[in-house]
């Protein structure tokens, strides 16, 4: 597999993928909020009031007709957590290939980009009205709630909560938020914003060196990159602060209808380093897919839970099984996934299923090839992360990882804390 060419000045980052694999271009645009630099809601709606073109008005109109004469498909921008980083992706595709100058077509677009990142910059103001701040607004206020309602994600978060991890108030951001547009200084975070850590995807057939040169002559570099005192409201850092004793179970009272159980574990492996296959590995086997351990015994076999999965959180280091059970199921379900992590300690791993998950992973993996938005997933995790293990590396390593290998992983991790949220409805001390 190609590997991306990359060169970086300041904090803009550019990777560049030549390839005739593909139908289209991928242009990835990925912004790096680290640790809190900018509030959660503010970044959320800098972002979507700078890219969401959606809304009526002239501007938006204006960049929607030029989209269509790139032949451009939609542009999209989310943004989503790595650990206690946030990532901005703003995405666009263009046809490759098919259409006569795709090499032209993909530098407008470079700088369409530009003008919509940098265009209140060069105006020296952040001016919308008022309808638009709520949109967004409201927007953030909706996927909150939606956050908030997800009892999988609140167990999680009560977790890492005990395990000494700041929980992000975004309703407490959000009400400084409002203050801050009605006081109109919003500009200054998205000055800060732009200091940021930037990186650029361009995925297909072109040239590396023309099109980073292209691209750091489009995007202004801000020489000045630490950070700015800006007039809002200091931000937790994600980092572990106190820490309870190790095993803990912890039981809390909600009006729900189901019991909602997360056992998280921390690892002390990190990612890219030697273990980290071994332990990509005892996560595809644990409970990290359909035909893993938990999922066949808990809920095809037993059928004690409709679902049941581990998340390996690479950014902290910990590995949380969720579930969710009947309330009088809670003990059974808790003591069976206590006894699958022993039997993987104890190295009860049969050849045939170590070889079942390997060739899962392998195959996963290989899938992603042809999944442009994957490939770049996984390039900016070894960026951030700071590893130069390649995708090719790590099926390498995969493969030739033994059960020996996968119980020593096991036997390292540590059960920090169980939390349930029970019932309320169905306690009785």
């Amino acid at each position: 597999m190609q590997s991306f060419v990359t060169e970086q000045r300041n904090a803009l980052s550019v990777h560049a993928l030549p390839t005739c694999k593909y139908m289209n271009r991928y242009i990835h645009l990925s912004i790096v909020n680290e640790r809190g630099r900018i509030p959660a809601a503010a970044f959320s709606v800098i972002l979507r009031l700078l890219f969401n073109y959606s809304r009526g008005g002239l501007a938006n109109r204006h960049t929607q007709q030029q989209l269509w004469s790139l032949y451009a498909d939609q542009l999209t921008c989310d943004v989503e957590f790595k650990g206690d980083t946030q990532i901005a992706s703003i995405r666009l595709r263009l046809p490759d290939g098919t259409l006569s100058h795709a090499g032209e077509r993909t530098k407008e677009s470079i700088e369409l980009l530009a003008h919509l990142l940098f265009g209140p910059a060069v105006n020296g103001r952040f001016d919308y009205d008022e309808t638009q701040y709520e949109e967004e607004l409201a927007w953030v206020e909706h996927h909150t709630g939606c956050r908030t309602s997800d009892w999988d994600h609140v167990v999680r978060e009560r977790c890492l909560s005990w395990l000494g991890y700041v929980e992000h108030s975004i309703e407490a951001e959000l009400s400084e938020l409002r203050r801050c547009i009605h006081d109109g200084e919003l500009y200054p975070w998205y000055r800060e914003l732009l200091r940021c850590p930037m990186h650029i995807h361009v995925i297909g057939d072109c040239i590396p060196e023309a099109m980073t040169a292209h691209i750091f002559a489009t995007f202004p570099i801000l020489e000045d990159t630490a950070r700015k005192e800006v007039p809002l409201f200091a931000t937790s850092q994600g980092t572990p602060l106190s820490r309870k004793e190790d095993g803990e179970f912890m039981l809390e009272l909600m009006d729900i209808q189901q019991s909602k159980l997360n056992v998280a574990f921390t690892t002390g492996i990190e990612y890219g380093s030697a273990a980290y296959p071994a332990l990509f590995l005892f996560h595809s086997v644990f409970g990290a897919t359909p035909a893993s351990r938990l999922q066949l015994g808990l809920r095809e076999r037993k059928q004690w839970v409709y679902q049941i999965y581990s998340t390996l959180d690479d950014y902290r280091g910990a590995l949380h099984v969720t579930t969710g059970t009947s309330s009088g199921r809670v003990t059974d379900v808790l003591e069976e996934i206590d006894a699958e992590w022993m039997r993987l300690c104890n190295g009860d791993i049969p050849e045939h299923e170590l070889h079942r998950a390997i060739q899962n992973i392998i195959h996963y993996v290989q899938v992603g090839y042809d999944l442009p938005d994957q490939v770049v997933s996984l390039h900016m995790d070894r960026l951030l992360h700071g590893v130069q293990m390649t995708t090719p590396q790590f099926l390498e390593a995969i493969s030739d990882t033994s059960s020996k290998q996968v119980a020593e992983v096991a036997s390292g991790m540590k059960k920090e804390v169980t939390w349930i949220l029970f019932p309320k409805h169905e306690y009785s001390a």
